[in-house]
């Protein structure tokens, strides 16, 4: 494995505990998909510390090579597309890492993660967090922080969605919260006072009713 591959990041790489919180709530020697996988570092972290069967689907070409490179079972997928041919309850767990934002029929995507898998892990960077918050009010300006670091025009952002937003959306489509995670400043926690405020990401776990 090339020096080149370890050292590929994204923003939600560069989160490291963002993956740690993941790794926990998943079940070892279990069936996962991860969806929006990018180079594969979720998936071999899993493999090699849960021995999880892992799945990736992704659609940037360079980013589906590196998965290979790595021994990542990959599949080239538009998620926009929906979850077609993937049977119901086929993994134990299905994962969607800071993607949820970039989707542009996030509704229908999470249904049919909710069809597909007897668990889904949901994380992504809360909008309403107070620093974001405050240097919209001040400035006027959409603000670019660590969890959204790109101008509003060149953005893969297309919903900037809040930890209230989530969970009203999870009751709206019927389904449930099992457990919920909030990280501030690198440091996990459940049971905070003001998390849609306070937390700069949420993670979900989450099911059918």
């Amino acid at each position: 494995m090339s020096d080149q591959v370890l050292e590929i990041r994204t923003p939600f790489h560069e989160f490291e505990v963002g993956f740690n919180v993941i790794i926990d709530l998943i079940t070892p020697s279990t069936r996962v998909l991860d969806l929006g996988c990018g180079s594969g570092t979720l998936l071999a972290r899993l493999r090699d510390e849960k021995d999880v069967e892992g799945c990736g689907v992704e659609l940037d070409q360079e980013k589906v090579i590196r998965c290979t490179e790595r021994g990542i079972r990959v599949m080239t997928l538009d998620l926009d597309h929906g979850l077609e041919g993937f049977p119901d309850l086929s993994y134990e767990y299905v994962v969607l890492s800071r993607t949820l934002q970039q989707i542009i029929n996030p509704e229908r995507l999470v249904r049919e993660m909710l069809r597909v898998g007897s668990k889904c892990i949901i994380a992504f960077p809360n909008f309403a967090q107070w620093k974001i918050a405050l240097r919209y009010l001040l400035t006027g300006r959409t603000p670019i922080v660590k969890t959204f670091p790109h101008p509003w025009y060149n953005t893969p952002d297309i919903h900037r969605v809040t930890i209230s937003d989530f969970r009203h959306f999870i009751h709206d489509i019927g389904g449930r919260i099992e457990k919920e995670i909030f990280i501030i400043k690198d440091t996990p926690g459940t049971n905070i006072s003001w998390p849609n405020g306070r937390a700069e990401w949420g993670c979900f776990q989450i099911s059918a009713q």
